[in-house]
Formats: structure tokens, sequence, C-alpha cells
């Protein structure tokens, strides 16, 4: 998919900033700017860089400032993230990586559904492609993962009932529930804007989704205290009914 000019301006200075501070093997770019789902208002930038070796404390110094100037564009080129996987190292989905997330550095691991979601869509911005070293991930171990993810991390979530009142929350968890029962049903990859068009299957009502799909296109419902903690036990709930029913068997 063609990029937008402004979006691919971007992503090259990236490039060139990394090439002057590691020694770059690859760059690759997948999520929803590869699939031709990008939300200008809500999407993350999802990338992948494959230096030499891991970035030691003075690299990452001087990766904090070059990923704190390219954000300093605002809006979506806030919205960078940067996972920093060594050379050798794309087959393993335990080890923890630096991983460039909202203004900071923390950890993170090069998952089974991201080694998925690259081979699937994405592209090299630098170096190989297919990337060096990118394992195949199976269907039945992406699979095992998604059931892993509902039965542990989101049950663990939907335990939490003051993050359900926030958006983010509401918007992330129900369209995973599609998401999910698109790999673990008919092994297919689809995208959050094809995942809201499904919510109906795990019982959101239209007004949910609507709300969903307006956040995602840059609009803001409006919610009255009273509604959003209905709106968090309904989504909860839907959370949790739709968790059991995929992991079932």
């Amino acid at each position: 998919m063609e990029l937008r000019p402004d979006i691919a301006g971007h992503l090259d200075r990236l490039a060139a900033g990394l090439l002057d501070i590691v020694r770059l093997r690859g760059l690759y770019l997948y999520g929803s700017l590869t699939t031709g789902d990008f939300s200008q208002a809500r999407s993350d930038m999802d990338i992948i860089a494959v230096p030499e070796q891991p970035p030691d404390d003075a690299v990452l110094a001087r990766l904090t400032r070059m990923h704190t100037e390219l954000a300093s564009a605002g809006a979506e080129f806030a919205r960078l993230n940067c996972l920093y996987v060594p050379a050798g190292m794309l087959a393993d989905a335990a080890a923890l990586h630096s991983y460039w997330y909202g203004d900071q550095f923390t950890q993170w691991q090069l998952k089974v559904m991201t080694m998925a979601e690259l081979a699937h869509s994405g592209r090299a911005l630098y170096g190989p492609w297919p990337p060096a070293g990118l394992r195949e991930v199976s269907l039945p171990e992406l699979q095992a993962h998604i059931r892993e993810m509902l039965d542990d991390y989101w049950r663990e979530m939907i335990a939490e009932p003051d993050i359900w009142l926030e958006d983010t929350w509401v918007d992330a968890g129900l369209v995973t529930l599609p998401r999910s029962a698109a790999v673990l049903r008919d092994g297919e990859l689809i995208t959050k804007s094809q995942a809201i068009g499904r919510l109906r299957e795990f019982g959101v009502p239209a007004w949910l989704a609507e709300q969903i799909r307006s956040r995602r296109a840059g609009a803001q419902p409006s919610l009255t205290p009273e509604q959003r903690v209905a709106r968090a036990d309904l989504a909860r709930q839907i959370m949790a009914d739709g968790a059991a029913r995929l992991t079932a068997g």
C-alpha cells in the first residue's frame, strides 16, 4: 500500500536517524499502515528495528533524543512505537527487547502475533525482505497464542473494573474478540475496522459498536458518568462471555 507522503517522509527520517546511531540490519513496518486500516486519529505506527547489537545505555540515550525529536511533529507522528530486536533474535518470542513506546523506552517481546503480522503484511523500510531470521508461525501456534492471551491476559484485565471506564480499554478489548475469532475459526488475520463490523456476533449492541467506530474515525462521543459505568459493566460481561466462548474446549 502507498504511504501518505508525510508519513513516508517521517519514516525516512527515522531510518536516517537510526543509521546514524546503530549498525542497522533491517527496519520493518507492520500493522495498520501496511493493511490499509490506518486511522489518523487513533492508530500507531508499528516498527521493528533490527540492530547488529542490543543498544547499550549510551545508544539508548541517543535513540531517546532521536525519538523525542521525531515525536515533536505531533499527531500520529507521536504514536510511533519501535521494538529493537537484535540480529539473530527474530525467532525468539520470549526474550525482552528495548521498546520505544509513548515517550520512553521500556522492555517488550516480539510476540507470536507480531511475527505473524509482520510475515503477513509487513514491508521493509530498510534491509532485506523477508527479514533475515524471521521464522514462520504455524496456524496451530498462532491459535495457541490467541487462546493463551484470552485465558491469561484478558481474563486478568476483565477482573479490573476501573480500567473499563476508559474508552481505550473498551475499544481495544471488544475489538480483540472478533479478531481472535477470525484466527481461531478461519485462520484469518483481520483489521480492526473489519473486527468492528463483526462486533454484533459477540452481542455488542449497535450503539456501542458505533461509539467504537466513531472514536476510530476521530470523533469523541460524550458519556455521562452513569453511562460510562453502565458501559463498563456491559463491556466486561461481553468480554468474559466472549473469552469463555472462544477458549471452550
